[in-house]
């Protein structure tokens, strides 16, 4: 009888599940967000399941006050009722970030749908005119999908920051650091990363290259196989150059690669915020433009110490770009925060010290193995 009684419950709870059928459904993969006329412009990119037409994907867009609005605005524009369950990646259009956006995030974040591991992006044309572009691109079938591979490759190749929303609203709320999210492009008929986006607090106030984010990547995250191409000037190697044929070229290009790093950052003075960071870099010697003595023990010594000396320049720029921004990526406001207290931490303080922060800066290179010459 009790068997009977539980296998009748089981049959009334299974019949309460709401059901939702695929065909009925549009996946949400891609939403774009701009500002035109005062209002908010929301583009979504989504997924019709079809067994005859695997690549049905279309896009509508609307106007609204709110970014919920937009949502009852554009299933009045589809056959099918529009779920965000599988959202990939949100970009925002330069001008709506340059105002702030978190209001637009947290409300994505309220989104029960919506996983946090989603990615978020800004896009230096109208996130409209992106998603727009990708519609009509061979390369590019789904935009939402193709964004969602384009930076999960480069965040494990270790070449970009990490930029889910769960980690946006880390930053944001952590008082202590700015986000920075990835600045997207649309060229020769393809989405690109043509650098980051930098923030304070939820307003893009600069950005800056892929090349310059390898640094900031070093004072954030341990790099285990990273890759970078520096540059020297050729007159710091030249006594170790073998062949002079190359006489034209006043620089030397090195190419390293398994690049694996340990950084360490200290607050020695608060008055005067003053920062040591110290990074030991170790890594392998892949190629380089010159035919450079790489047998020669002092030759290679004098190769690491240029290396080092030009990467404390370029980490020092990078740094001294981000204070005249007023952007702190870095985090040394949490830094800060930990030395003085939770309690005694005010954040408009902290941006008024951060102005006339001072940072020394030791870097370490040990090449371990070096690879060919060009």
């Amino acid at each position: 009888m009790k068997r009977m009684i539980w296998l009748c419950l089981i049959v009334l709870v299974s019949g309460c599940v709401n059901q939702k059928p695929l065909e009925e459904l549009g996946l949400v993969t891609a939403i774009g967000y701009d500002k035109e006329n005062g209002l908010l412009k929301g583009s979504i990119v989504y997924y019709e399941f079809d067994p005859l037409h695997p690549n049905n994907t279309k896009m509508v867009t609307s106007l609204a006050n709110t970014s919920k609005g937009i949502r009852q605005k554009e299933n009045l524009s589809s056959s099918r009722r529009l779920v965000s369950g599988q959202l990939r990646v949100a970009v925002y259009g330069r001008e709506l970030a340059e105002e702030g956006i978190i209001s637009i995030i947290d409300t994505l974040s309220r989104d029960a749908e919506v996983g946090t591991m989603s990615y978020l992006a800004v896009s230096s044309i109208p996130a409209h005119e992106l998603m727009t572009y990708s519609q009509n691109s061979k390369d590019v079938t789904n935009a939402g999908t193709y964004l969602y591979n384009l930076i999960g490759q480069n965040v494990k190749a270790e070449s970009l920051i990490s930029p889910t929303l769960h980690e946006f609203l880390q930053c944001y709320y952590s008082e202590g650091r700015d986000p920075v999210l990835p600045l997207l492009n649309f060229k020769e008929d393809t989405i690109v990363i043509e650098g980051l986006s930098l923030f304070q607090d939820d307003m893009v106030v600069g950005e800056m290259d892929t090349e310059s984010a390898f640094y900031l990547k070093l004072l954030l995250e341990p790099y285990d196989a990273g890759n970078v191409e520096v540059s020297l000037p050729k007159e710091q190697v030249s006594e170790y150059i073998l062949s002079k044929n190359n006489k034209e070229a006043d620089t030397v290009h090195v190419s390293l690669d398994h690049l694996r790093s340990k950084t360490d950052i200290k607050l020695l003075e608060i008055e005067k915020p003053t920062f040591t960071i110290y990074s030991k870099v170790m890594t392998r010697m892949q190629e380089i433009t010159e035919d450079y003595d790489l047998g020669n023990p002092e030759a290679l010594k004098k190769m690491e110490d240029s290396i080092s000396l030009e990467m404390e320049r370029q980490l020092k720029g990078m740094i001294e770009s981000f204070i005249e921004v007023g952007a702190d990526p870095v985090g040394f406001g949490n830094y800060y925060r930990a030395k003085v207290g939770y309690d005694s931490f005010n954040k408009e303080e902290w941006r008024n010290l951060y102005q006339n922060m001072e940072v020394a800066i030791d870097i370490d290179v040990e090449i371990l193995r070096t690879g060919v010459m060009d």
